[in-house]
């Protein structure tokens, strides 16, 4: 292995094992350690700078408005708060909540409220959220770090290595964790959290490595919240930048965490996903510092899991043509892989009664979209029990697509049969947002506006723009500001 310290890029040039779990295995928790403490602002480049300006501005839009209309909320914060009545010890900020929180208890409340609503980022490779940890972890300990001030570029450092660790970690891990039971954006985005923490606080690779080791005996996150629709999945990512956190300063104090974590043979990549054949550790960390690959994580345009995104769009622009009913059947073919989160015929999919269970069924979403049109935001769960809906939801049937190189990724394909005889097929590949299907700069700014229109009046939005680009661009204003804004 080779890491050139001029600007912490890495490449191997070792010949080691790729897979996990084998004594000989490539050291890439030592790799990643040591990158994480010598990556440099120099590697960010102008096109991330770009990118990294959307995907904060459009975390805050969402934890703004999780924080202010979400069900899960006050039972949240109230838990929270009940840890440590009168007494917040801290200076940073849980977004439209208030300040005044300790780095740890503001990144788990800002965490779970970015995901609150399913409309957080999604890298698809990976099959996770990356900025709900990503950007939680960096603002907390920039904010903790005040008396310091870590200069603009460093904040956005850590949160491109953040991003990168959990999108590289998760792409390993693969679809096939989710068979386990794991939920990647949590069991990865612990260790691009502890990244974030890290870059921001200049610590050496010995304790980044230290953090590491123990982050392996708190990554979790359990789909079982798919059996009921709960609210473990909205806390998965809050949990895990929390957990960062204590493993961070653990790790400060001298607490020795477990070496080779990620590839050792009952370490993470083993233990979390039964992948183990199609890891290959070279790829996990060649092109460090170089080769941005969180990049191709994507805005979502609906408030709904990645997986419907396509049949929600297909079924919007044919509710415009065609009244539903006239319709007879619709099919919605859909990857194996996909299949099992947001298509199995159950009752909670079918006719979900909470926002995770119609987040989470592409019955309710072709149903509502098709009703209601595609732009409904999260006003789609206040007719949870729309006979209309209701209706509809029994006409679809959710099939695994055997042509799935047509479906790739998150795509998906609809057949609709009409009560005259008529049958109409559309087949999308790529969701709104991925770059094949890209989600504009004017969307991304609306998406916002949405998101924060009912309890922000666009001075308050025009100045928390700028903010962000104070940050993105080298201005002077920094995270202190930004935060007090969205305080």
């Amino acid at each position: 292995m080779g890491l050139d310290r001029t600007n912490g890029a890495v490449n191997i040039d070792s010949k080691p094992s790729n897979k996990p779990g084998l004594e000989s295995s490539l050291p890439v928790t030592s790799i990643l350690a040591e990158w994480v403490s010598s990556v440099d602002p120099s590697a960010i480049t102008t096109s991330v700078r770009v990118k990294v300006n959307e995907l904060i501005l459009d975390y805050l839009g969402i934890a703004a408005a999780a924080a202010k209309t979400s069900e899960s909320t006050p039972p949240i914060v109230a838990a929270i708060n009940s840890l440590s009545p009168g007494n917040p010890n801290g200076n940073c900020t849980v977004v439209a909540t208030g300040s005044g929180y300790a780095p740890h208890v503001a990144a788990l409340l800002n965490g779970t409220f970015a995901h609150s609503l399913d409309f957080d980022d999604t890298h698809a490779p990976s099959t996770l959220h990356p900025g709900v940890t990503s950007i939680s972890a960096a603002l907390a300990c920039a904010e903790s770090l005040a008396g310091s001030r870590p200069d603009n570029d460093r904040f956005l450092l850590s949160v491109m290595v953040a991003y990168e660790i959990t999108c590289r970690l998760g792409t390993e891990l693969g679809y096939a964790a989710y068979s386990r039971g794991f939920h990647n954006t949590s069991t990865a985005g612990i260790f691009g959290a502890i990244g974030a923490i890290s870059v921001l606080k200049g610590l050496p690779a010995a304790t980044v490595a230290n953090a590491f080791g123990l982050a392996g005996s708190r990554a979790a996150g359990s789909m079982q919240y798919l059996d009921n629709g709960s609210h473990n999945k909205r806390l998965h990512p809050g949990f895990a930048c929390h957990d960062a956190f204590v493993c961070v300063a653990l790790a400060e104090q001298g607490v020795v965490g477990a070496t080779r974590i990620i590839e050792g043979k009952m370490g993470f990549l083993h233990a979390y996903s039964p992948a183990a054949d199609d890891m290959n550790l070279s790829r996990l960390v060649n092109g460090l510092g170089s080769d941005w690959r969180f990049t191709a994580t994507a805005l979502k345009p609906y408030p709904a899991c990645r997986m419907t995104h396509c049949v929600i769009e297909i079924a919007g622009d044919m509710g415009k043509k065609y009244p539903a009913k006239e319709v007879k059947r619709i099919e919605i073919k859909l990857k194996t892989a996909n299949m099992s989160l947001v298509g199995e015929r159950t009752p909670n999919k079918v006719h979900p009664n909470t926002e995770v269970d119609a987040q989470f069924s592409a019955y309710f979403q072709c149903a509502h979209a098709w009703l209601y049109g595609s732009d409904q935001g999260v006003r789609a769960y206040t007719r949870l029990d729309n006979r209309g809906i209701y209706d509809l939801s029994d006409r679809i049937e959710c099939v695994v697509d055997n042509d799935e190189p047509a479906t790739a990724e998150m795509g998906c394909c609809v057949v609709v049969e009409f009560e005259n005889g008529k049958r109409e097929e559309v087949k999308m590949k790529y969701a709104l947002g991925e770059k094949e299907h890209p989600f504009e700069r004017e969307q991304v700014e609306k998406k916002f506006r949405a998101c924060v229109g009912a309890f922000w009046d666009e001075d308050k939005v025009a100045k928390v723009m700028d903010a962000v680009n104070e940050i993105c661009e080298g201005g002077k204003g920094g995270v202190k500001e930004l935060m007090a804004l969205v305080a």
